[in-house]
Formats: C-alpha cells, sequence, structure tokens
C-alpha cells in the first residue's frame, strides 16, 4: 500500500491594515481557531466556491444546451453555488 503525503504549504501575506488583523484575531478567538487555523479555512472556502466566470461559464452551456437558460436553471446555479 502506497502511503500519500500532503506537504502544507506556507503563505505570508503581507502589508495588512491593522484593523484587518485585529478583526481576523477576534474572529478566529471566537472560533476558537488560531490565526492561522482561521486564514486557511477562510481561504479553503473562497477556493472552493465558484467564481463569476465559472458561473458565466455554467450559465453559458445551459444555453447552449436549449437556446438559453430558464429562470429555473439560473436559480439552480446560484443555490449551488451557495450551498459550495
Amino acid at each position: 500500500m502506497l502511503l500519500q503525503t500532503q506537504m502544507a504549504k506556507n503563505l505570508q501575506v503581507r502589508d495588512l491594515d491593522e484593523e484587518v488583523v485585529a478583526e481576523l484575531k477576534a474572529r478566529a478567538a471566537r472560533s476558537r481557531q488560531s490565526l492561522s487555523a482561521y486564514a486557511a479555512q477562510i481561504l479553503t472556502d473562497a477556493v472552493a466556491r465558484p467564481t463569476a466566470d465559472d458561473l458565466r461559464e455554467r450559465l453559458e452551456a445551459l444555453k447552449a444546451l436549449g437556446g438559453g437558460a430558464s429562470r429555473e436553471d439560473i436559480l439552480d446555479e446560484v443555490r449551488k453555488i451557495r450551498e459550495a
């Protein structure tokens, strides 16, 4: 059996406003996480959500299938993004 290991990557963010850092620290504390873990979760969640370009591509694909995306199709796509 081949074991797969994941190497953690580091990301340094420079030149954040003090107010932003203070709020992130406060939110991390309220969620009982370290600042690093909290920031990592925010970034992970952001990457998991489709971008506006992704949404446009999905809608264009729906349009190509039937000559236009119905109201229901559009709402379904918006719901998928919100649930992601």
